[in-house]
């Protein structure tokens, strides 16, 4: 036979009160059909939970009342995990990034959320924009911090950080000696003269075509090859006379090669965003998308 939770709460209700009249009180309802129900459910189980006048606990109903307690409180507990992820207050979200977003953004998006969602657990994996995006979209990933996103109608986004691009030359560039005599800042034209490498058009779509605009409108035209190395913490230039032009908060990760020159072009970097989907975002995805909305706000306030 099966118990209901309520039948168990009005048994544990007379128990703790020590009378049917005050557990009927605290139950807000009446006396007679909770007597009832409580002898109802002595006659299926074939014993008596109470001795009355005075009420006391039988021994059955001692044994009863302490396992009722135990499911109650499992029960409770159900109600407030499942409220509590639905809630978006509990749960894993899964953070895909590009490599510029993990010196500065990602620690303080990790110590906002768990100052604002302890329970929230989150996994970050760094990739490549097109995988980025590809995860995105097959929901390996709840949230992703990107450049250069396509415009997908079905996808939410934030910006997240703004800045301007540098450039990333080999230490034996005739312009590397610029930050010995303190002088560090270069113009694009500068440059021109070497070839401008980035990576493979399949692996950054939106950030490469990016680059070549902000190039355009500077009013220089520039050589493009394709890494030799593919990792944006091995620049990978093509030859002692290349260059690479890339966002300053990656040019200032420790593992960066090369020597980073400020240029005096306004060349404003693809924007970081944070991406999600809209149809298919978790609630906890959400939560921490609105913290990073917070960030974002206190940043540019």
């Amino acid at each position: 036979m099966s118990v209901e939770l309520r039948v168990m709460r009005y048994v544990v209700a007379v128990a703790e009160e020590g009378s049917f009249e005050s557990a009927a009180r605290r139950l807000h309802m009446a006396q007679p059909p909770l007597s009832r129900q409580i002898r109802d459910l002595e006659r299926q189980l074939g014993v008596p939970l109470f001795e009355r006048r005075p009420t006391r606990l039988t021994d059955a109903g001692a044994a009863f009342v302490a396992s009722a307690r135990r499911l109650l409180d499992d029960a409770d507990s159900v109600v407030r995990v499942t409220r509590a992820a639905g809630q978006g207050q509990t749960g894993t979200v899964r953070i895909g990034l590009v490599a510029s977003a993990t010196s500065q953004v990602l620690p303080r998006l990790l110590a906002a959320v768990r100052a604002a969602h302890p329970q929230i657990t989150v996994r970050t994996r760094e990739a490549w924009p097109a995988e980025l995006d590809a995860g995105l979209r097959a929901g390996r990933f709840d949230l992703v911090l990107s450049r250069g996103m396509p415009g997908h109608q079905d996808l939410d986004r934030q910006t997240v950080r703004r800045e301007p691009l540098v450039a990333v030359v080999d230490a034996g560039h005739p312009l590397a000696g610029r930050t010995a005599i303190g002088s560090d800042a270069v113009r694009l034209a500068d440059l021109a003269d070497g070839r401008l490498s980035l990576p493979p058009e399949e692996l950054t779509p939106g950030y490469r075509s990016a680059i070549l605009a902000a190039c355009a409108r500077a009013g220089v035209a520039v050589e493009v090859v394709d890494c030799e190395q593919l990792g944006w913490r091995r620049i990978g230039l093509a030859d002692v006379d290349g260059f690479a032009l890339v966002p300053r908060s990656l040019a200032e990760l420790p593992t960066v090669d090369g020597v980073v020159l400020q240029l005096t072009d306004e060349l404003p970097a693809p924007d970081l965003e944070l991406v999600w989907r809209r149809d298919a975002t978790s609630p906890a995805g959400l939560a921490v998308a609105r913290v990073v909305r917070r960030l974002a706000h206190d940043r540019h306030r």
